[in-house]
This record gives C-alpha cells, structure tokens and sequence, in this order.
C-alpha cells in the first residue's frame, strides 16, 4: 500500500509504503499529503494499493493509457481532497497551493473505494470545483522570460512528475542537440518551452514539478495555460477517462507482467 504518514516536521506528512495490516496504523490524511504517489506505481511486480487525491487520480489515467501502470494491479483508495497547503512566498503563513486553486477535480476520476468524508468535505470540494469552471481563481501576470532566468537546472520537475517517465531524456543533457548539461541563460527559455510543449494534453495539475522546484518557478500555471488551449482546440481534458484517446498517441512499451 502507497499512502502518506507523519513527516519529521509537526504537521508534515510524506510517502510511506505498508505492506502488513498492523503497519496500517502509520498512514495519514490531511492537506499535507502534497507528495504526488503515482510514480511509484510503474514498474510494480505485484498487486499494490495507493491512495489518490484528485489529481493523482489523473495521472494515473494517464499512465494506464501510456501502458505504464497496468489497472489490474493496481487498487486505487480515493478521498475527498480539499486542495495541499503550502508556505506563501511573501510571508510565514501557509496557504492553499496554487496549483489547488485551479483544481476542479477534488475526487479522482477513477477508484475502487470513494473517501467523501463527511458532508461538509464532500460540499467544500464540490465548492471548489464550481469556482474553478467558473473562473473564480485569478491568474496573476506571470513574465515568464523573468521566471526561467531563475531556474537553476536542477531537473527537479521532471524527476518529481508522475508522468515523466522517459529512460532517455531529451532535457538532461545527454542529447546535446536540444539542450546542454550546463546551465547556460539563453537555453533555460528552450529547456522550460519544450518540457511544456511535452506536458500539453497531460499535465494533470498535481503541481509536483512546481512544488519540488527551488526557484519556486509556477510551472503548473504554464502547463495550465497550455491545457486551456489543447482544450479548446481538441476538446481533451486529460485524466478524466481511461477510454478516451489522447490527441497525440505515442506507441509505447507495455508494462510486463511478472
């Protein structure tokens, strides 16, 4: 089972893996549970549960179309999630992340066992998705050119991302002809545009890469902003359904069963 316990830090909560009832006791659930689970799902040789928010759910649609994670392995708890907290940039406070703010899926799409708490969980999460497709949520003016020159290269976002799962990378620098292994300023434009151009029609806003990032670079506002658009011309929404084809369909390995 991949779940979330107590962190070292009061209030925190990380991944954890339980693998006998009595170690059950350990899991938790509270809006620390920010870490993204699905990317411990590829490659598993056996069955495994894991607990979803919203938008793991999602990624893990997406996975299963990618024939990464295989469904009949896989058993998936959803709990209502009413959105991570994370610490303001502008003072000590903790705050609702922004990538929640745009959430509009607070149950993942796809379970096994549905969580919805209690009823004013179920309305809260509700509530927020209603705003969402509303256009409550304000974007702010983001200069993004600003944004990039920050970044220091550290691959921390593609590592982080559920649906980064590539062997070969084309961005760590090991194919030189797109981008190097220095951190060179006229490259970090090319390097941020072409992993969005990759997250176009997948980026499911679990806001992994934006919260494991050291530059606090708002990498799932560009990635939303893209989405917004593939929505609009392809009218695909991703993670929503598993028997909905992507718009791009790469051929991709089928996950062994051992």
């Amino acid at each position: 089972m991949i779940g979330y316990e107590k962190g070292s830090s009061p209030g925190r909560a990380r991944p954890c893996f339980v693998s006998s009832p009595q170690d059950a006791t350990r899991l938790v659930w509270n809006q620390y549970c920010a870490a993204s689970l699905p990317k411990y799902l590829i490659g598993a040789k056996d069955k495994v549960g894991i607990v979803a928010k919203g938008c793991d759910g999602r990624a893990i649609v997406e996975l299963i179309k990618d024939k990464q994670v295989d469904r009949d392995r896989i058993v998936i708890i959803a709990p209502a999630c009413l959105g991570v907290k994370r610490a303001s940039q502008t003072s000590r406070k903790e705050i609702l992340a922004g990538y929640c703010e745009r959430c509009s899926n607070r149950i993942s799409p796809i379970a096994d066992i549905a969580i919805l708490g209690n009823s004013n969980e179920k309305d809260a999460a509700e509530r927020f998705a209603r705003d969402v497709k509303a256009g409550k949520p304000s974007k702010r003016g983001i200069l993004w050119m600003e944004e990039f020159q920050r970044c220091t290269k550290c691959l921390a976002c593609i590592k982080s991302c559920p649906l980064c799962y590539c062997t070969e990378c084309e961005l760590d620098g090991s194919l030189s002809s797109l981008v190097s292994k220095l951190r060179m300023p006229t490259e970090l434009p090319t390097f941020h545009l072409i992993r969005a151009m990759h997250m176009a029609g997948r980026c499911v806003g679990c806001g992994a890469c934006e919260a494991a990032c050291p530059a606090d670079i708002p990498l799932t506002d560009l990635y939303s902003r893209i989405n917004e658009e593939v929505e609009k011309m392809l009218g695909y929404v991703p993670g929503i359904d598993v028997n909905t084809t992507p718009p791009v369909e790469l051929p991709r390995p089928k996950v062994e069963k051992k």
